[in-house]
């Protein structure tokens, strides 16, 4: 469901409802929606004018972000020993047929520092897809590591736009790519902490600077976030999966890919603009 042209004054007041009503039910584990009458009883205590039109909006989005999440990103989120095991016949994939993609390790150190499962999952994925897809590719066919910022230049090479950050990928560089994505994979954290909230928000940059692209040039970049790890984003960081949802429906990302759904979704993604 993607509602990005609802107003600005509606997602401010979606903002508004979830930090003061709270974005989850305490004690049960799940992520909560709002009725009418809460809400309405919300604003009358702010002395918060609203139109009953919004209200019934706001309600028909908290209701769709929650079943989205209790009902499908939930089961999707993988833990490390999941991700391993799901990681382990791509690993082999990729050692028998030559791959050229990068196996980054995690940040962590000791017993923890290993392979950064999820990573590799999209890296192996990607270039087995671009491999099918075109049998006779003696090359990469994608950045699995960029070390730059994204340059955009229009079809006289005139230089159009710039990120302000570097991502985890793109298709095919990062130059005028039609697709970049980056990847939080969180499986070893033990807290919450302001990386991983940085890491939305900076994700929420990201689409500003490509939306502002797009609304002056025309040049669309699409923009893909990777998100894993059950204890990080589920039993602590519940109220950031609901901004990323915000996120990707005020058109900030234009695809959010959970967990296990990278083994479909990713794939189906990268022949889309293969084929484009």
């Amino acid at each position: 469901m993607l509602i990005c042209l609802l107003s600005s004054e509606f997602w401010a007041f979606v903002k508004f409802v979830s930090e003061m009503l709270g974005y989850t039910v305490r004690r049960e584990g799940v992520v909560r929606t709002y009725t009418e009458d809460e809400i309405s009883e919300l604003c009358r205590k702010k002395n918060t004018y609203v139109s009953n039109s919004l209200i019934r909006q706001a309600v028909r989005y908290f209701d769709m972000r929650a079943d989205l999440l209790n009902n499908f990103a939930e089961d999707m989120l993988m833990d490390a020993e999941t991700a391993c095991a799901e990681c382990e016949p791509l690993l082999r994939l990729h050692a028998k047929n030559g791959f050229y993609c990068k196996l980054p390790l995690n940040k962590q150190k000791g017993d923890m520092k290993q392979i950064a499962y999820f990573t590799a999952i999209i890296n192996i994925l990607a270039e087995k897809t671009i491999r099918e897809c075109i049998p006779d590719i003696t090359e990469l066919g994608f950045d699995d590591d960029p070390r730059g910022l994204v340059y955009i230049w229009d079809n006289e090479r005139a230089l159009i736009g710039a990120s302000s950050r570097r991502f985890d990928g793109a298709y095919p560089s990062i130059e005028s790519p039609q697709m970049v994505w980056e990847i939080k994979e969180y499986y070893y954290a033990t807290t919450f902490g302001s990386r991983v909230a940085d890491g939305v928000y900076e994700t929420q940059l990201d689409g500003y600077e490509f939306k502002e692209l797009f609304d002056r040039t025309g040049r669309k970049v699409y923009h893909v976030l990777f998100v894993d790890a059950y204890r990080t984003w589920w039993v602590q960081g519940k109220s950031y999966l609901c901004r990323i949802i915000d996120s990707l429906n005020m058109g900030l990302v234009d695809e959010v890919i959970i967990g296990r759904e990278v083994f479909t979704r990713w794939p189906e993604l990268l022949k889309s603009m293969l084929w484009n």
